[in-house]
């Protein structure tokens, strides 16, 4: 398990995660930056790698990006 200060538009992201826990975090960020985050976010899980995002949060476009979704704030790399 890893902690740390990161930014979500600026930052390089890591790959090989298992699990990514970002909630209620990207509630202020346009649609543009939201889309752009979940894509790395994509990227930087393994296969078979979990997202959890808020409750207030969906990915609308999530078989775009390349998710599975489990439901409304759960998704998973297949």
């Amino acid at each position: 398990m890893e902690f740390k200060e990161h930014n979500l538009l600026k930052d390089t992201y890591p790959t090989d995660y298992h699990l990514i826990v970002c909630r209620n975090v990207l509630i202020y960020f346009t649609e543009e930056a939201k889309d752009e985050v979940f894509r790395k976010f994509q990227r930087s899980l393994r296969s078979g790698g979990f997202l959890f995002i808020g409750s207030t949060e969906q990915i609308i476009n999530h078989k775009e990006i390349g998710f599975d979704r489990k439901n409304s704030f759960f998704y998973v790399k297949p």
